[in-house]
């Protein structure tokens, strides 16, 4: 703008305030600035939404094909003795084998055992000391004592394991050998990887990018490095049954025909383990840019909250209906109630308003109580400006709809809410009248501009708090620790309108005047001390949850909004 428009809009009045143009630049940057902010908020929220659903399909086709490998395992371990009642025959063959690729004078010694012994014989009478404690497997070849072992039940197992002494008998045969066993252990690895943080995207330094891009690499094709760490295994395996077949087809095909029936299950069983591994890598991976995209909106959104400027002086008055009498809220380790739940909210609130004058209002756990309650306000010399309820009376959606006699399902209640107030306060329902008393209540004081906060419940999915059936309500619902994703305990349905952080970390602190306790609400200072909590061992619990503490967090959140505006 040059300086004749400068000069021009110098004293520009929008809304009765002088928006002199450097006011009005930065006011329009600021508004700038929250647009892109928020386009780029709303861009991680889709591609989260998107990577959950990618999630679940991942961790369904994970775990079946985890479940197909244990299967796998257990049908191997049941059906995979092939009887052979000719163990004379068995060992004369193996001598062969052992012969023909001169094994024997390369020290192994094979072991063909009936019963679990302290002492074991090969196949040359030579007596085997060093299987003690070993047997547990059905067979194996052990390095580097260089011994094939099998059992007298299922002896056409050893002619596999001589197999694997013609790879182990090479030139570094046994660190091959060993290497090619344990590697499946190390695709486990990527895991790792995806578990990282890697959050070096915003560096600015070179080396922070290639490190972020090396570990982005190996995330992106975890699938595949964990399959890769499983082909020199079935390559082994592979190669140990082809020289035990390729041997008895010369010499014995039903031999031939029973090993190879034998052999690819085994096989199969370990493909199956590869895919199952590298699933769940995958899954995995998922999962953890799952977590970085919630712990970047959750940073973002605290970012935001923190740019809110928010008058101290201001002192919203709240009323505040709970439960005042009984310790309800777990703090430390011992799991037995240290709070009590309405002076837990409260902290909630002073948290973000700390000059808030509250009012409290104990509900005794009944909907008589909380009518009385609502009574109270209606009648205050008080003019509130907004009100928090903990308080909830469940009732089961299916079991709604009977009541009513409407098709209630949850994503409904909404369209179907005055038809399902007319039903239900005409059923004889128990304390219909008592409800009714309270939704009227609570949609007179919404109607005279009061904001009405009430906990979604935390029943879950299947039941509704009466009480939400009230128009012109905030109804909250809680997310996880990051303040993204639905709980599960969360009542959810489509009354709910708001959904807010209802997980909150506890963390034992100390004040900077020496005092130790613990912080519910995140917000570093001390919400009970140390000595009014019940464990000896002051360890605290690793959360407290529920959509209790969800709606004073949108109480707050919408105060300091409005006093913004």
């Amino acid at each position: 703008m040059d300086s004749v428009a400068k000069n021009t809009y110098s004293a520009f009045n929008i809304g009765g305030k002088d928006m002199r143009y450097d006011k009005l630049q930065k006011r329009l940057q600021k508004n700038d600035h929250a647009k892109k902010e928020n386009e780029i908020y709303l861009n991680k929220l889709n591609l989260l939404k998107s990577n959950a659903q990618d999630l679940k399909k991942q961790s369904f086709i994970a775990y079946s094909i985890a479940a197909a490998a244990v299967l796998c395992h257990i049908l191997f371990r049941c059906i995979h003795k092939i009887p052979y009642t000719n163990t004379d025959k068995i060992k004369n063959l193996a001598r062969e084998m052992t012969e023909k690729y001169h094994l024997d004078k390369k020290g192994l010694q094979v072991v063909i055992a009936e019963k679990r012994s302290d002492t074991y014989v090969d196949i040359y009478g030579n007596p085997v000391d060093t299987l003690k404690n070993k047997t547990s497997r059905s067979a194996f070849y052990l390095l580097p004592d260089n011994i094939a072992f099998a059992w007298k039940k299922s002896p056409i197992e050893i002619f596999h394991e001589i197999g694997h002494a013609v790879s182990g008998s090479k030139k570094n045969g046994y660190k091959k050998h060993s290497f090619m066993h344990y590697l499946p252990y190390y695709s486990m690895l990527p895991i790792a990887f995806c578990l990282v943080d890697t959050t070096d995207k915003d560096k600015k330094s070179p080396a922070g990018k290639k490190l972020y891009n090396l570990l982005s690499l190996i995330k992106d094709n975890s699938y595949l490095a964990s399959i890769a760490m499983f082909l020199p295994l079935l390559k082994e395996e592979f190669n140990a049954s082809k020289h035990a077949i390729m041997f008895l087809k010369n010499k014995d095909r039903t031999l031939a025909l029973k090993s190879l029936q034998l052999y690819v299950p085994a096989f199969g069983t370990y493909l199956v383990n590869a895919l199952a591994i590298g699933n769940l890598v995958k899954m995995f991976n998922t999962k953890s840019d799952n977590v970085y995209l919630q712990k970047s909106l959750f940073k973002q959104a605290k970012d935001y909250e923190k740019s809110l400027k928010f008058d101290d002086g201001i002192s919203p008055k709240i009323a505040l209906i709970d439960e005042f009498r009984y310790n309800a809220v777990k703090v430390d380790w011992d799991n037995k109630p240290d709070m009590i739940h309405g002076e837990a909210v409260e902290t909630f609130i002073k948290a973000g308003l700390p000059n808030a004058e509250i009012t409290r209002f104990d509900t005794n756990l009944d909907d008589m109580s909380l009518n009385k309650a609502l009574g109270e306000i209606l009648n205050s010399d008080t003019k509130f400006d907004a009100i928090n309820i903990s308080k909830s009376s469940y009732v089961k959606i299916d079991d709604l709809a009977e009541i009513t006699g409407v098709k209630v399902t949850a994503q409904s209640l909404k369209k179907d809410k005055d038809l399902i107030k007319e039903k239900l306060f005409a059923s004889s329902y128990k304390d219909t009248e008592v409800i009714k008393d309270i939704i009227k209540k609570l949609e007179y004081l919404a109607s005279k501009g009061v904001k009405i906060y009430i906990s979604a419940g935390n029943k879950g999915k299947d039941y509704l708090n009466l009480y939400t059936l009230a128009d012109n309500v905030n109804v909250i619902g809680a997310t996880n620790k990051y303040g993204v994703l639905k709980t599960d305990f969360s009542c959810n349905n489509s009354l709910v309108t708001k959904w807010n952080k209802g997980v909150y970390c506890v963390h034992r602190i100390k004040s900077p005047d020496g005092q130790k306790g613990f912080d519910i609400n995140e917000d570093g200072k001390i919400d009970i001390s140390l000595n009014k909590t019940t464990s000896k061992i002051k360890i605290p619990q690793h959360y407290v949850y529920g959509t209790s503490f969800a709606a004073p967090d949108a109480l707050v959140k919408d105060l300091k909004k409005i006093a913004e505006e």
